[in-house]
């Protein structure tokens, strides 16, 4: 079934990333190696006439067989395999039993490239072999002129596209690397672009290619690898096969039909539809029912959706020019998930009422034909079994996110308050009068006065060994280690303390120094009930309107895009192990973003400090700063203001309330820091925009560093803030001086995003009120911003 492969040799045993071998440069065939190899007129030649990796190597690759047994390559050419049904291969009555247009349309494309291919270089390939011939004292009378015929190129081609990996966007075909055979991992990662593959094939600064084991192997057991994230459309077109299983195998449905012209509408002006005929490539559906996310069919399907929801359709309308709101407005829309998986189905069940055929009768079919039709109804099975699967499903509600709680620590909380304190007085901080407790309701843990605290005197000193910072990461890993010091070399403040936090907490457990603080922390599932980073689109319907929103969805965009980029990272999976997953990455951000305290330049993690919680203070208190002492070797922490022994002690943060959710997850109902965010935006499309120079120029003077500004307004400051915000509107709008009425217009139009909402009931989460209480303050700052543009209007002070 598989032919040829590799195989762990006996008696030994193969672990995940474990090195399987090392192919040293001179034996990895490439364009530009081969054009090195040539002299300048062959390598001009290659340059300007083959169009791409794939014939290049497919020309030496001829050559080498043309040369016979004096070829140094003989043994490789000697255990390719002598057939590759890919694409190309299939005639045009084999390409029609595929039931794919695309791909029948695809396969004939390969066979008139691969033509016109050859007919370009069918005299170059003769001169390289006889160039070639002449190297080493070769005849030219013995080159095999079969193998420099059409055939012989078109067979190498089908080779190279099925056993070459692409790697920093050049193809290398690698003797050895290329003959593990197909098995996926079935990991249940998510579609990362190959990102995976890369993982475990790493190109030397030597040009040599290291091979890693995806996965454990016993003795003598085959050797499979997972060749990335791809459908089965591309194993069949470049390889050759159709797998067995396939969790990354999608297939195509057709895009349900839009009949509400306002749908139509929002499609259009978010450029999910082109053309006369409202054109969008059909969406490419997984047995599971899923389209990927953040693809324009999977935006297809999301406002298609709106049809049936009125009012989210009006916002949708409302938003749907703004640049900064049309995403979460018109596609990430609280509910979307389940309205995408309901039209799925819908289509799935359409899709399938137009096959001639059903499942049983291809697989009866397959079981009587051979070579490339069997190939054929082999791929249109694994699509029908995609479609019919979905058609007879019931569209799941995906519901909240739900992450699995840390359970590697059931003690109570109260034990581990107790275990903790126990803790903190094994550290012998120089000055301490606090105690942690369990506070309860929201707080959760919170500090308590273990004596008198007087303002202004210190009331906590951390000698710098008791915290957790890039300074003193260090564990128990020479791994981690390695990439604690490398985060140091770049300056990487933030990652060398998330590895070292991260593998404290995750792999070295109770092993660790710092277990009874890491274990006190808030767990996946505490996060999740009440900090943004966790919420879905739904929850975040609560700030419909909002830039907050916005904000937070950006944050969690980011939070992913730098776990994928991580992750690419060999050192970082072998370091972590199964523990470096999106969840506990998540975790440790959120630990960092939320309760870092900062001193000379950088974060620190500060066991009992960071657990004060935050509080208005009263008149004459001040905002909550660290510094080291004059030794340099404790940080110091003056009281805000008085507490008596005993009463729970609080700092002021000194942030407005926005902040506060964005990264802790609480607002406060008393914040003299409190301000709403007005927001504006330059685009392309703006009078402003026409002249770069001027523009950059304006922005300068006007002290805005970014073509998007924010303006947190307050009651103190909105007289000054809405002359920052009006000085902003000029620049965008290209004059000296906006009216007023430029700036009413904007205004009216950011509170117009805001949806009429019920009033909230009294049993709703803390989350919630969270959530309405931004909003509500919000609205009631542009209201006054309205006021004030009007009241500075009419006494020329604009």
């Amino acid at each position: 079934m598989y032919g040829r492969g590799l195989a762990v040799k006996k008696n030994n045993a193969v672990s995940h990333l474990e090195v399987l071998f090392s192919a040293p440069s001179n034996l990895i065939l490439t364009k530009a190696k081969i054009m090195s190899s040539y002299g300048e007129d062959a390598a001009a030649q290659i340059a300007s006439e083959v169009v791409n990796n794939d014939y290049a190597i497919a020309l030496e690759l001829c050559v080498q067989c043309a040369l016979g047994e004096k070829s140094t390559w003989g043994p490789y050419l000697d255990v390719l395999p002598s057939h590759v049904s890919n694409l190309e291969t299939f005639s045009s009555a084999e390409l029609a039993l595929l039931e794919s247009p695309s791909l029948e349309k695809l396969g004939k494309q390969m066979q008139e490239r691969t033509a016109r291919q050859y007919s370009k270089v069918e005299g170059l390939i003769r001169k390289m072999a006889e160039v070639t011939a002449e190297k080493i004292g070769m005849p030219k009378t013995e080159i095999k002129d079969s193998c420099l015929a059409f055939e012989s190129f078109r067979h190498y081609t089908s080779i190279v596209g099925s056993r070459a990996m692409v790697i920093s966007g050049e193809k290398h075909l690698t003797p050895l690397a290329d003959m593990p055979n197909y098995e996926p991992k079935n990991d249940g990662r998510t579609m990362a672009n190959g990102q995976d593959f890369m993982k475990y094939h790493v190109l030397g600064d030597d040009g040599s290619m290291t091979v890693k084991s995806d996965r454990e192997f016993g003795s003598g057991q085959q050797v499979f690898e997972d060749y990335g994230d791809n459908p089965n459309s591309l194993y069949l077109e470049a390889h050759g096969f159709v797998p067995f299983s396939n969790p990354f195998d999608c297939a195509d449905v057709p895009n349900p039909p839009i009949a509400n012209d306002d749908v139509l509408s929002v499609m259009k002006n978010l450029k999910i539809v082109e053309g006369p005929q409202n054109y969008c490539p059909p969406a490419c559906v997984k047995s599971d029912g899923v389209i990927e996310a953040n693809t324009r069919s999977y935006a297809y399907y999301a406002v298609a959706a709106l049809a049936k929801f009125p009012t989210k359709l009006k916002y949708c309308a409302v938003n749907m020019e703004d640049p900064a709101y049309a995403g979460s407005a018109c596609i990430r829309w609280g509910g979307n998930k389940v309205a995408v998986a309901e039209l799925v189905v819908e289509a799935a069940q359409e899709a399938t009422k137009n096959f001639e055929t059903g499942i049983a009768e291809d697989e009866k079919l397959a079981k009587t034909l051979e070579g490339n039709e069997a190939l054929a109804i082999m791929y249109r099975l694994s699509k029908k079994r995609i479609l019919f699967d979905v058609a007879s499903s019931v569209a799941a509600s995906p519901g909240e996110k739900k992450v699995t709680a840390l359970s590697d620590d059931p003690t109570p909380l109260v034990e581990k308050v107790e275990k903790f304190n126990a803790f903190i007085e094994s550290l012998n901080f120089p000055v301490n009068y606090l105690t942690a407790y369990v506070a309860g309701a929201e707080q959760r843990v919170g500090t308590k006065a273990n004596r008198n605290i007087v303002a202004g005197e210190p009331y906590i000193t951390v000698p710098n060994v008791a915290v957790m910072s890039s300074d003193t990461a260090e564990t128990d890993s020479d791994l981690v280690n390695d990439l604690i010091g490398r985060g140091k070399s770049m300056n990487d403040d933030f990652h060398t303390l998330l590895f070292f936090t991260m593998y404290e907490r995750f792999v070295s457990k109770r092993k660790s120094k710092w277990w009874p603080y890491l274990t006190l922390l808030p767990t996946l599932e505490d996060y999740q009930e009440y900090h943004p980073n966790f919420f879905s689109d739904s929850k975040l319907e609560g700030l419909l309107g909002s830039p907050l929103r916005e904000k937070i969805l950006a944050n969690q965009g980011k939070i992913k895009r730098q776990f994928n980029g991580v992750s690419g990272d060999v050192a970082v999976l072998e370091a972590f192990g199964k523990a470096w997953t999106e969840e506990n990455y998540t975790w440790a951000m959120t630990v960092l973003d939320s309760r870092s305290i900062w001193w000379s330049g950088k974060r620190h993690l500060v066991p009992l400090l960071d657990l004060i919680n935050c509080q208005q203070g009263p008149e004459g208190s001040t905002v909550h700063a660290t510094n080291l002492d004059s030794s340099g070797d404790n940080a110091v922490t003056l009281a805000p203001w008085s507490f008596k022994e005993g009463e729970q002690v609080f700092e002021n943060y000194g942030q407005p309330n926005h902040i506060y959710f964005l990264f802790h997850g609480f607002v406060l109902e008393s914040n003299m820091h409190d301000c709403s965010l007005v927001t504006a935006s330059i685009g392309p499309n703006d009078v402003g925009a026409a002249n770069m120079d001027e523009l950059k120029r304006r922005m300068q003077e006007g002290g805005f560093n970014s073509y998007s500004a924010e303006f947190c307004v307050s009651e103190d400051n909105v007289k000054e803030e809405t002359k920052k915000f009006m000085n902003f509107m000029s620049i965008k709008n290209g004059v000296a001086k906006a009216g007023v009425e430029v700036g009413v217009e904007h205004i009216e139009a950011q509170l117009r995003k805001y949806p009429e909402v019920e009033p909230l009931a009294d049993d709703v989460g803390f989350d919630e009120k969270c959530m309405r209480s931004i909003v509500e303050g919000e609205k009631n700052m542009l209201r006054l911003v309205l006021s004030s543009l009007k009241q500075l209007g009419g006494a020329g002070e604009l």
